[in-house]
C-alpha cells in the first residue's frame, strides 16, 4: 500500500513538474528581453529630455503660446488600438496556444495584426497632421522625435506580427510556441511604451500644474 501511494505521488510530481526549456528557447527569450530592456533605456532618454527641457524652459521655449498637441482623438485612438492589439495577443497566447486551442490563437493573432496596422496608419497621419516645425520649441521637437521613433517600432512590430500570424495559420506552433511567448513579452512592453508616450505627450504637458 505504501509503495502504491509512493508511486502515485511520484507520478503526480512528474505530471506537474515544469518542463525545462531547451537552450534555443532560453536564448530566444534572453534576446527578446535584452532587446526590450535596451529599448526601455532608449525611450527613457526621451522622457528625461522631456522633463529636463520642461523644467529648464529656456526663453519660455518649452511650450510657446499657441502650441498644442494634435487632436486628442488621434492620441487616444493610437494608445487604445495598441492596448487592444496587446490584449488580443494575450488572449490568443494564454487561452489559445497554452490551452491547445489553436483556432483561437490564429484568430487573435490576425485581430492583433489588423489593430496594429490601423495604429500604424493613425501614427503616420499624426506625424503629417499637427503642423509642427522643429523650431516650435522643446515640446514640439520631442513630440516629433518620440512619435517618429515609436512609429518605426510599430511598423516593424506589425510586419513581424503578420509573420507570426501566418506561421500560426500553417500550424507551426503546435509543438513549440516559444516564438509566440517571446513576442508576447515584447508586445506587452510596446503597449506600455504606447501608454507612456500618450501620457508624456498628450496629457502631462497640458496639466494646469505643468
Amino acid at each position: 500500500m505504501a509503495e502504491s501511494t509512493q508511486f502515485h505521488s511520484d507520478a503526480a510530481e512528474q505530471a506537474f513538474a515544469p518542463v525545462p526549456r531547451s537552450l534555443d528557447d532560453r536564448l530566444t527569450l534572453l534576446s527578446v528581453r535584452m532587446f526590450y530592456i535596451a529599448g526601455s533605456f532608449f525611450f527613457a532618454s526621451f522622457y528625461f529630455g522631456l522633463v529636463y527641457l520642461q523644467i529648464m524652459n529656456l526663453n519660455n521655449m518649452w511650450l510657446p503660446h499657441g502650441i498644442d498637441h494634435p487632436p486628442a482623438w488621434i492620441g487616444v485612438s493610437e494608445v487604445v488600438l495598441v492596448l487592444l492589439a496587446g490584449s488580443a495577443y494575450f488572449v490568443g497566447q494564454w487561452f489559445g496556444m497554452y490551452r491547445g486551442n489553436f483556432s483561437l490563437l490564429r484568430l487573435m493573432l490576425w485581430v492583433a495584426s489588423l489593430l496594429t496596422v490601423v495604429a500604424v496608419i493613425i501614427h503616420i497621419y499624426e506625424l503629417h497632421n499637427p503642423g509642427f516645425s522643429l523650431q516650435g520649441g522643446g515640446y514640439v521637437s520631442l513630440f516629433i522625435a518620440i512619435e517618429t521613433v515609436f512609429t518605426i517600432f510599430l511598423v516593424v512590430t506589425a510586419l513581424v506580427l503578420i509573420g507570426v500570424a501566418i506561421r500560426a495559420q500553417k500550424g507551426l506552433f503546435s509543438r513549440n510556441g516559444i516564438a509566440v511567448a517571446g513576442f508576447g513579452e515584447y508586445f506587452g512592453w510596446l503597449a506600455g511604451v504606447a501608454l507612456f508616450n500618450f501620457l508624456a505627450l498628450y496629457v502631462q504637458p497640458f496639466f494646469p500644474i505643468a
